[in-house]
This record gives C-alpha cells, structure tokens and sequence, in this order.
C-alpha cells in the first residue's frame, strides 16, 4: 500500500471515529495497522514479528505458530514461487498435500501480519515480505527463534517459582532455562543438533542484511590503516575472534581488496573443518579457543561480534584478558560489535536480545557503564563508540589503559 494511501485511510478512520467505540473504532484500528505496514521495510516487518509484542501481546505466540507452520508446510515457498500470480488455497494444498481448510486458517494471521496480501477469499499473492522470509536465511531465524524459544518460554514462570530466576546459573548445582527443557548447554544443543545448527547458521550469515556493515559503522580505512605496519609483510591488520564462517572478513576485504595486511580468522576445530581447509579469499583460517592464550601477537585489531553478549562477565573477563596480554600498547585496538542498551529508554530489539541471552545461554546484553566496568578488569578502556543507532549493534572501540 503507498503510504500517501495509508496516511489518508487514517485520517479518514479517525474522523468517522467519533465514540471510540464499534466498528468505526475497529477500522481504524486497522488504518493503522496498514500504515504501520506502509512504513516498515519488509525487513523491519519480519523483526517486529520476531521481537516486538505491540498492543497484542496474546495473540504474538500464535501469529508467530502461524508462520512457522506456514514456512514447514510449504505455504509461503508455493505463493513466492508463483511469481506476482494469485494463489488459492486449494492450488496452495495441491502443491504441498496440506488440507485447505487447515490452510485458511493459519493464512488468516500469516496475512494479518503482513508476510503476504490476502487479495480475496482464499487468495494470496506474494509480497516482498513473503520473498524474504523464504530465503534460507530468514526462514531459518524464525525457525530458530521459534523453535528454541517457544519450549524455554513455556516453563519460565515454573523456572521462575522453583529458582528464583539466577541470571548467571552456579553449574552444576544450577541450570539455565535452556538447559532445563534441552538438559545440556546452548553451543552443545547446536554441536549435537545439525538442523537447528544450519538454521542458525544461515540466520547468522544475513541478519544484518541492508544494515550498515561493521566496517562501515567503525572506519577502518581512516582509524586502522594510517599507522599500519606496513614495513613487515607478516603484519596482520584483523583477526576476528570466533569468526564462524568468516562473513565479516570476507566482508571486509571485497569493500576494501587493496588494503595491506593479514585477515585471520579465528574459531574452534568443530568450526574450522567447516571451510574445508579453504579459507574465503583475502583471508587465513586458524583454529583457536579464546579461552586459551591468543597467539597473534600484537595485530592492529582484534574483532569480536556477537560473542560477549553469549557469557557473564567472568568468562568475558579470561578471554578478554587473554586478547588484552596479545595487544600492543599504543598501537591494538579491540573492536567489540554488540549493543549498547542505554540506561533508560532501551528499543526493543536489543532489549529482547537480551532476555534471550538470559534464557538461553546465561549472557546479557550490556549498557555503556557494564562495557566500561568489564572492560578496566581486563586492562582495557573505551576509545570511543561508534554507531548512530541505538536499536542495533555498535562497535566499541578499545585500547591498552594508559
């Protein structure tokens, strides 16, 4: 719908509105939640889906079963397929062997929530919502989200009543939620799990999909590169710590394939084997455990994304530190890309990360002030913060204490 279309439906709605009440109050209602729809990017729509509660909170969990099944049952990959063409819901059952009746009904709150137009009765035709949420990579965090959270979410309160709620679990005398329904740890659920682990995998690889790059966000071409070692030809400029698959390196060099110095990224062996000892261009591949000595002595930065956030500050403290002892003063820096939730005020998505990190794996997402705190016990200070967006990640810059 254009968004000059919408602005006016409101308006109209709010002037035949006149008691707050009846089905005028409903149409409006329904205005809104158009021009709500009008305004978001497809991909902001599939992030409020995933985080957001709105003015309906009871009816979130079963919207979000909703697509989830409609993304198991084929629905939504018969209607993107189709083209710009409408579907039915009797030509969607041909296609997937589901029963049309079974089909309308969960269809009703997939359209409702915007990831495809109902453009009759049990019609649909797809939108750009509809195309990006049957990528693997989207379908594979509402998969995983879903998936993971849905069974924590439903013994919370029990959890709550029986434990009091430890935010950073004792083991092994206390549990996480997650270990609690799963009975064994978050990285181990995923070492022992290979569809939840694709499924996260292929989320991790385009999450951040239309958002600035970490490389953007933090110059490098003007922060890192002057003052680079160029005299030694063994230099490395980056190693990104717990790299994965390496997308930030890879990143990295196609923006900037000229750029002196080594890319090495560093993960454990289980993750290393996964490149099948080629490592993606412009990069080298290491195996390492960031709970053990860093190796690379004195690069010009070091790169963490998303990893403090998986750990209290006691595990962040030793690996941290065992970065800190590789780095040269004056010259390393540490690049941490995480969020900064402000003290008051915290946007929902980085608050939900947070609750998640909680329930999953006993970490949390930090405010400047716990950036600071964590960072001096590791002989660490903050250089600066970059990044304009509260509701996304930042990267902390940090060097050697003076």
């Amino acid at each position: 719908m254009e968004l000059s279309k919408a602005i006016a439906d409101v308006q109209k709605a709010a002037e035949a509105d006149k008691t707050g009440r009846g089905q005028s109050h409903v149409a409006l209602l329904e205005a809104v939640r158009r021009l709500n729809l009008a305004v978001e990017t497809p991909a902001e729509t599939l992030m409020r889906m995933r985080f957001e509660l709105k003015k309906l909170p009871s009816i979130q969990p079963l919207q979000s079963a909703a697509i989830r099944l409609a993304l198991e049952g084929g629905f939504l990959d018969a209607i993107a397929a189709a083209n710009g063409h409408t579907l039915t819901a009797s030509e969607i059952a041909k296609k997937t062997n589901y029963d049309e009746l079974l089909i309308t009904r969960i269809m009703r709150l997939v359209t409702w929530a915007g990831v495809c137009d109902e453009v009759g009765e049990r019609q649909y035709r797809a939108t750009e919502a509809t195309h990006l949420i049957t990528t693997p990579g989207l379908a594979g965090g509402e998969k995983h989200h879903y998936d993971l959270f849905f069974p924590v979410g439903a013994i919370l309160v029990d959890y709550m009543k029986k434990t009091g709620f430890p935010q950073f679990p004792k083991r092994p005398e206390q549990q996480s939620p997650f270990e609690t329904v799963f009975k064994m740890g978050f990285f181990e659920f995923f070492a022992n799990n290979e569809e939840q682990r694709k499924y996260l995998d292929d989320y991790m690889a385009v999450r951040r999909k239309g958002l600035s790059s970490w490389h953007e966000v933090f110059p490098i071409a003007s922060q890192l590169v002057p003052g680079f070692n160029t005299d030694d030809p063994g230099a490395v400029l980056l190693v990104d710590v717990g790299g994965g698959f390496g997308h930030e390196l890879r990143s990295f060099h196609e923006a900037h394939p000229d750029t002196s110095g080594r890319l090495i990224i560093q993960d454990l062996p289980v993750m290393m084997e996964k490149f099948g000892g080629k490592a993606p261009p412009g990069t080298e591949i290491m195996t390492y455990d960031f709970f053990t000595p860093q190796p690379v002595k004195g690069a010009r930065a070091y790169y963490f994304r998303n990893i403090c956030h998986d750990w209290p500050d006691e595990a962040c403290q030793k690996f941290l530190t065992n970065t800190a002892k590789a780095m040269s003063k004056g010259y390393s820096r540490l690049l941490i890309d995480e969020y900064v939730l402000p003290d008051t005020g915290a946007p929902i998505r980085g608050s939900s990360m947070d609750f998640l990190m909680m329930c999953f794996c006993s970490g949390i997402e930090r405010t400047r002030r716990q950036w600071e705190v964590l960072l001096e016990a590791c002989g660490l200070e903050i250089v600066k913060v970059w990044g304009g967006r509260t509701d996304y990640e930042q990267v902390i810059e940090a060097k050697l204490k003076d």
